[in-house]
């Protein structure tokens, strides 16, 4: 057994979720952790699964059988604990173009690893423009000033709101 992070990217439709997990199952796998979205009409997802060696090409073929995906799939070393602990970034902020680059590149000169990051823009009623949100989750290590990290993401520029929370 194996882990291995198989990613899809395709139209997206009813079912096809269920159709991956057939897939998955049909090749003696187990669904171990994912994430998944729906962008601009194409279905995107990740998945963290344990299957056989063995049973890779025919987890692959299956898939690309389903709505014609383009997917990888990749080995994995799961197995790894990360021993820093965790903490949540939340930005709050007018958008405008490279707003992302700023965060990541500000994010970057503290040597921190993002785990996970979900942006979006949304029309904001009273606000005058669209208006970015970000949930950043980082791996920090316990010599971490988040109040530095905080205060530098901020000094981006005047109207970014930023929350951080250790967990």
């Amino acid at each position: 057994m194996q882990v291995m992070v198989l990613t899809l990217i395709g139209k997206d439709k009813p079912g096809l979720v269920d159709a991956i997990a057939k897939c998955i199952m049909d090749a003696e796998g187990n669904w171990l952790k994912s994430s998944f979205c729906q962008l601009s009409g194409q279905f995107a997802g990740f998945i963290e699964v344990m299957l056989p060696q063995e049973k890779h090409n025919e987890l692959v073929h299956a898939c690309h059988q389903l709505a014609h995906l383009h997917i990888t799939l990749q080995p994995s070393n799961a197995h790894e604990i990360s021993l820093d602990a965790k903490a949540v970034i939340l930005v709050t902020g007018n958008d405008r173009r490279g707003i992302v680059s700023d965060i990541t590149s500000t994010l970057k000169t503290f040597d921190i690893n993002i785990i996970e990051m979900t942006t979006k823009c949304e029309s904001a009623p009273n606000w005058g423009s669209p208006l970015f949100t970000a949930k950043v989750i980082i791996s920090v290590s316990p010599q971490m000033d988040l109040d530095n990290v905080k205060l530098a993401i901020e000094d981006i520029t005047d109207d970014l709101m930023v929350e951080i929370e250790s967990t």
